[in-house]
This record gives C-alpha cells, structure tokens and sequence, in this order.
C-alpha cells in the first residue's frame, strides 16, 4: 500500500523531510529506514529519471516515509505515471499562479475533483488487489506540494494558498535568493520577508508551509512557522562523509 502523509499531522507537527536526488535506492532505503516522516525523490533535478522511479519508491516501501516525487514540469501523462506508480504526492516545481496550481491539482485528483485517469492494475493498487480502497482514499489522501520559487510567486502566494486541493506551499531558496539578486544567501530582509509572507498566506487558508531549510537556519524557519520542512540530500550526506573520513586518514582532525 501507499504510504501516504497524515495530513493531520501538517497542522500540528513539524514533518521532517530530505532530499534524495542521486538516483540510488541504496541511498532511498537507508533515508526511509532512519526515520524520516517524508522523501523528496528528486526527478527534476536528480541523477535519476522515470524508469528509476519505480525503483526508488519501491525501496521507500515497509517503513514510514512517505515518499514525495517532485516533477520537472506540471505535465498530466507524468502526473498519472508518477501516481499509478505509487507516490504519496508530487511536487511541482515553479508555480506562478492560482491558475498553475489548480491545474496541477486537477492532474493528481481522481473525478469528480480532478482529471486523473482511472486504472486497476498499477502498483499503487498492488496490482488490483486494493483498487477499489485506493481509489475511494487517493484524492484525500495525495499531498499536493507547489513550490514558491520567484519573487511573483511570492506575491501570488495568497491566491495560490486559496486552491482547494493544494497542501503545502514549498519555497525553492535557492531560486528565490537567486531572482532576488543575492544567490544562495537566505538572510537579506528581503528574503524573509518573503518567507513570512509564504507562511501568512498558508496559515490563512489552512496550509502548510515547507522548505528546504540549512542546518542553522533550521531552528528560525520552524520558529517562522515552517512544519514541511526539509534539510540536506543524500548527495550532501555522502560527500560530507567521505571529507570526514579523508581529513581523519590525512591527519587533519
């Protein structure tokens, strides 16, 4: 079965998440293993592609992690595959607007509320043996995570929050900082001001607002108000262990 989010726990509770963009399901199993609430399986960024996918939501199965696949584009016919697949939601890269949003709303929800083509026989089902239960819970259960990533997102984060069927706004730092003229700094009052305004619009509506944090910005972003929150990747936690490791055989501890 599906391991979905609890979508009660995004009003409550501070969701941890991180980031798996090497295309490994060595490095997917050992994340969803250490006790991660959540997975982002990185398709537009990441080592891996479609005919990875599967592969790597496989290896999120048996634990609790719930894996989130993020998209490289808001594209129905990789919405259904990611679905049929398996994914207990999609993140959607560079959404601009209301309109955007709801469109990729529309692509992840079964009719009545949205246009997701219908299917027996696919591994979130395992393989028909539970289509009629999945197909009664996907639309209620499926995260829908649009990312926040431009300084006019930003300023349509209001109406993006109001989309029924959105579950979490997800800021991109990276690109934010980047438009904002500053690139990989998050601390100009500018940026945080974004940040809080992202925050204001979800607590509005009743929303979650996300983001991929830093180790020392973590602590201020759920303080922010921030609970679909993430920190490092696999990539990170490989290179930072083998520099670890070079600097003790070299003596430079």
């Amino acid at each position: 079965m599906v391991n979905w989010i609890d979508k009660r726990r995004l009003q409550t509770e501070v969701l941890a998440g991180t980031f798996l963009n090497m295309g490994s399901t060595v490095a997917v199993e050992i994340a969803a293993q250490t006790g991660f609430d959540w997975l982002l399986l990185d398709i537009e960024h990441g080592s891996g592609y479609f005919g990875d996918l599967r592969g790597l939501l496989l290896a999120a199965g048996q634990t609790k992690a719930a894996p989130i696949v993020r998209l490289p584009s808001i594209d129905g016919d990789l919405v259904k595959f990611t679905m049929d697949s398996g994914a207990a939601g999609i993140m959607f890269p560079y959404v601009a607007n209301a309109e955007e949003a709801a469109r990729a709303v529309d692509f992840m929800k079964y009719p009545t509320m949205g246009s997701r083509g219908v299917a027996q026989v696919i591994r979130a089902t395992e393989y028909g043996r539970h289509w009629q239960s999945y197909l009664a819970d996907a639309n209620a259960n499926s995260l829908a995570v649009v990312q926040i990533e431009t300084p006019d997102a930003v300023a349509q984060a209001d109406a993006i929050a109001a989309v029924p069927g959105v579950d979490v706004l997800f800021v991109g730092p990276m690109d934010l900082s980047v438009h904002l003229g500053h690139p990989g700094d998050f601390t100009p009052p500018g940026f945080v001001e974004s940040l809080k305004k992202v925050v204001s619009a979800c607590q509005i509506h009743g929303k979650t607002a996300g983001i991929l944090s830093r180790p020392e910005l973590v602590k201020s972003h759920i303080e922010m108000g921030f609970r679909f929150t993430a920190l490092g990747s696999d990539a990170n936690a490989v290179y930072a262990g083998m520099q670890n490791s070079l600097k003790l055989l070299r003596g430079q501890n």
